[in-house]
């Protein structure tokens, strides 16, 4: 770590000193405002004031709660990351339909610095138990209809090279059977600690991979298959062993250098304590009743006006929907027609604090890897009218190391795909 005393000092910094992890900067907030100053007129300096206020710039009176922080590096035995050679990783890689949500997820597991592309192969044909792997499917099992896009026909988040022309769930019937070749692979099965991970984006139980494919016991009874679901109940999986997913972020919040280093700061003051937008149902109508108190922000709309306003492709946001988000402490992520919500993903972005109303949805990854208790709360359905109450008794103090970590969470395990292949990966080690 390099303390920064004087202002002389930091500009003397050269860049092969402070790019090298895991160095960190620490300035005081007087040495931020001075920085940031001078952002425009120097581009070294800028950089610096970067690392300075986006890290590590803490006000004293807030010391960092060493409890709320992400996974501690572990030693770790050598694994390699694969894919099976099934699907889009062979000569007919666009016979086999892909969602443009897994297509990024594959992307970003061939782009892992573990990433052994021939690893599958070699293993098949002489296994090897001293070689450890986490594998990933090269074959579609993420039911995932509303993303990039939401509210719009379920093809349109089809890739077009990658097309379906057996309904928008025949391809996971279809998949069963490349599910069983590789739970039973030798690849697999020569080192107990492999393990193969199974994304389950399905936000109905009925089509649950477990459910479609419950003729071929040999996939979900075997303990080295991991299933990350993104919209579980508790009781649909096997605990200690299965995991949850994020939601993948559809109107995701960009935050300024500005905003994010206030966050860390502690330095940002929100206009409301709650918000909430969107449509109703499912419950959400129990949230008007918090709308009488000035700091709080509650909006039912219609789900035609709803779904323009969140629409990636959409220049309307009649209800400033990522403005009242990014000038929220903490923000409504109810359950809809599926346990999980979209909103959840969409609050971390805006370095805020989700309040979850979904009884029994299993969130993202282990609990080792995030603590979900240091960044978001949880508060059953039946108890809305108490949102207020609980919010108002958590302490300034607290609040603000929530927001931090909730940022800290979306930047490294939620806001790309490559984030969830680190958070999976990370899962299965603990």
């Amino acid at each position: 770590m390099h303390t920064c005393t004087t202002l002389k000092e930091i500009t003397a910094l050269r860049p092969p000193l402070w790019v090298k992890p895991p160095l960190l900067i620490v300035c005081s907030c007087a040495q931020r405002r001075l920085i940031l100053d001078m952002h425009r007129y120097n581009r070294r300096i800028g950089i610096l004031s970067f690392c300075c206020i986006y890290v590590n710039c803490l006000r004293s009176t807030v010391p960092l709660d060493p409890q709320i922080t992400t996974t501690t590096k572990r030693t770790r035995p050598s694994y390699e990351i694969v894919t099976t050679n099934y699907g889009w990783t062979t000569p007919a890689s666009n016979n086999f339909p892909r969602h443009i949500l897994t297509g990024e997820f594959f992307r970003a597991v061939l782009s892992h610095p573990q990433y052994n592309a021939t690893s599958w192969a070699d293993l098949e044909q002489n296994p090897d138990p001293t070689r450890q792997i986490v594998a990933f499917m090269d074959v579609d099992t993420c039911l995932e209809v509303n993303y990039p896009t939401y509210g719009m026909n379920w093809w349109t988040n089809i890739e077009t090279n990658h097309p379906t022309t057996n309904g928008f769930v025949g391809f996971l019937y279809d998949s069963c059977d490349y599910l069983h070749r590789a739970a039973t692979s030798p690849a697999l099965l020569a080192n107990p600690e492999s393990r193969l991970i199974l994304l389950d984006c399905s936000g109905s139980r009925q089509f649950f991979l477990a459910n479609v494919c419950r003729r071929i016991p040999s996939v979900f009874d075997n303990p080295q298959v991991v299933v990350a679901y993104m919209s579980a109940h508790e009781r649909d999986i096997r605990q200690n062993h299965d995991v949850g997913l994020p939601p993948p972020a559809i109107k995701p919040n960009n935050l300024t250098s500005v905003d994010r280093s206030q966050i860390t700061s502690c330095q940002q003051q929100r206009r409301y304590l709650f918000s909430f937008q969107g449509r109703g149902g499912y419950g959400r109508e129990n949230m008007m009743t918090l709308q009488h108190d000035d700091d709080m922000y509650i909006r039912i709309r219609d789900q035609s006006s709803y779904i323009k306003d969140i629409s990636t492709t959409s220049i309307f946001d009649e209800m400033n929907y990522t403005g009242i988000m990014e000038n929220s402490v903490f923000a409504g992520a109810p359950r809809g027609d599926t346990l999980f919500s979209y909103r959840f993903a969409e609050i971390l972005s805006a370095g805020t604090i989700p309040v979850v109303y979904g009884d029994g949805w299993v969130p993202p990854f282990h609990a080792k890897v995030v603590n979900w208790t240091n960044c978001a709360v949880f508060i059953a359905e039946s108890e809305y009218h108490r949102t207020g109450d609980v919010l108002r008794d958590i302490p300034l103090t607290r609040r603000c190391q929530m927001q931090r970590y909730a940022l800290e969470v979306w930047d490294k395990f939620v806001s790309t795909r490559a984030g969830w292949v680190q958070g999976l990966v990370d899962s299965v080690f603990e």
